[in-house]
């Protein structure tokens, strides 16, 4: 969940820098409005995006053997639970998110109690306050004090600066970012997003009004007279809206010649998001398997398909002497072996006890009934398929005849890899064991192990012996 949240705080933040360096000075208010809103909401979509990865074939490497089953050591803690931070968490959140809540309904409440006359004005609900209100706009209702009507009739730049938010349901805009505030609060750049909304709200306003060729001047004028020292409502769009250099700068700043490049710059900025915080999904080219397949077939090559092919032998007893006694030949093979995991207490899931090369460090230790193993997500056949198309074996000359090394995949309550050890009689092995497991685990979130219905962390063993022709 950290992992999740820490990429959309990210995301977020490289999305609005994109827009604050080159897209907010431009004049380009319908685009930069799409922006905002599609850059916030995919900086929360991403982190749930998975992108396929074709895992490159090496060429000239031995054949893989696996077995169908791969035991797991869990880890049962046996000391006493420290103090849980998680319900504490929980309940910060919950407080912080009531406080929105009930802030944005105080303020609808305070609009839903404004009272006045309602009227219809050129086809647009109207209401004239009993107050002394600047004129804002919310919903489809435009609100103004009962000074702003002279000879029944509004300002017209005040009427179409108040009329065009209606017309482009910029309220929308306002209310999803309050809901997304309300359950998001954690997100600073939240902040930001909603700031550069609603300014950008104000210039498409604006430029409404000065395309009916109102003189700039006197409509500048007319935001200054507005200007008065009380607090707008939130969640509406005030006349007097209370940024107005940028306003000022913006009526009067030209389109520039380089608009296509910088609206380039802001889908670059998304493409770039979804690449860095997009979770990878690793795939194998089954054509590529299914080749090599025919081709060990062809000419009963060393490629080994099926555990099954091989004769029935322990750990222990494969060894080139083996080969040549039996007269079977040698296959250029790794082949991860099934071992019986007993449970293992945390404290003895350690460096020190993987280094025993995937010896039973705790027999004694009964699993309970009730335990479950934790499961890669894509199941156990698309685990060995990764495992085996990764696994580089170019780097060995082949003069090692016979290595072994247990890979350890750490699973932590949540399902996510949190370490990985491997441990052998060759230190390449164990290496390049470690970064297949790393590039085969890379955003692959596990279903994790349970006892008693409960998820906990465990181990996950793989012991892999090589041998070389």
């Amino acid at each position: 969940m950290l992992i999740i949240i820490l990429k959309i705080i990210l995301c977020s933040a490289l999305c609005i820098a994109v827009y604050y360096l080159f897209l907010e000075k431009e004049k380009m208010y319908r685009f930069n409005r799409f922006y905002l809103l599609f850059s916030f909401l995919f900086s929360y979509v991403v982190p749930f995006i998975s992108i396929a990865v074709q895992v490159p074939e090496i060429e000239n490497r031995p054949g893989i053997v696996f077995e169908d089953t791969i035991q797991q050591i869990a880890i049962t803690k046996t000391q006493q639970e420290s103090f849980g931070w998680m319900p504490v968490i929980w309940i910060i959140y919950v407080l912080v998110s009531l406080f929105f809540l009930v802030r944005s309904l105080r303020s609808a409440r305070a609009i839903r109690k404004l009272s006045g006359k309602r009227l219809i004005y050129q086809n647009y609900r109207v209401m004239v306050t009993d107050q002394n209100l600047s004129p804002f706009s919310f919903w489809n209702t435009i609100y103004l004090g009962k000074e702003y009507i002279k000879n029944n009739t509004i300002d017209p730049r005040i009427f179409l600066h108040e009329k065009s938010h209606i017309d482009q349901k910029h309220s929308i805009d306002l209310i999803l970012l309050d809901i997304m505030l309300i359950f998001t609060w954690f997100n600073p750049i939240l902040f930001f997003y909603k700031k550069a909304v609603t300014t950008n709200h104000e210039f498409l306003a604006d430029e409404t009004v000065l395309k009916s060729r109102y003189d700039i001047k006197e409509y500048q004028n007319l935001i200054l007279d507005e200007i008065i020292s009380s607090q707008n409502i939130s969640l509406t769009h005030s006349f007097n809206f209370n940024n107005t250099k940028k306003r000022f700068i913006m009526m009067t700043v030209k389109k520039t010649k380089f608009i296509f490049l910088k609206k380039a710059a802001g889908i670059a900025a998304i493409i770039t998001a979804t690449s860095l915080f997009a979770e990878r999904t690793y795939t194998v080219n089954s054509q590529i398997s299914e080749g090599n397949q025919k081709s060990s077939k062809a000419t009963d090559g060393p490629f080994i398909q099926n555990v099954k092919n091989l004769h029935s032998f322990p750990a222990k007893e494969a060894t080139p002497d083996y080969f040549e006694k039996t007269g079977t030949n040698k296959p250029s093979s790794i082949e991860i072996k099934k071992e019986i995991a007993k449970a293992a207490p945390q404290d003895t899931i350690s460096p020190k006890t993987a280094g025993n090369e995937g010896k039973n460090t705790n027999v004694n230790i009964q699993q309970d009934e009730d335990y479950v193993q934790a499961q890669f997500p894509e199941g156990e056949k698309s685990l060995r398929s990764k495992v085996g198309s990764t696994l580089d074996t170019s780097i060995f000359s082949g003069k090692e005849k016979l290595i072994k090394s247990t890979a350890y995949i750490h699973i932590d309550e949540g399902g996510k890899v949190s370490q990985i050890t491997a441990s052998g009689d060759n230190e390449a092995f164990n290496k390049e064991i470690i970064r297949t497991m790393t590039a085969v685990n890379n955003g692959v979130t596990w279903k994790p192990a349970t006892k008693n219905g409960k998820a906990i962390a465990s181990v996950y063993k793989l012991p892999a012996t090589m041998s070389f022709q």
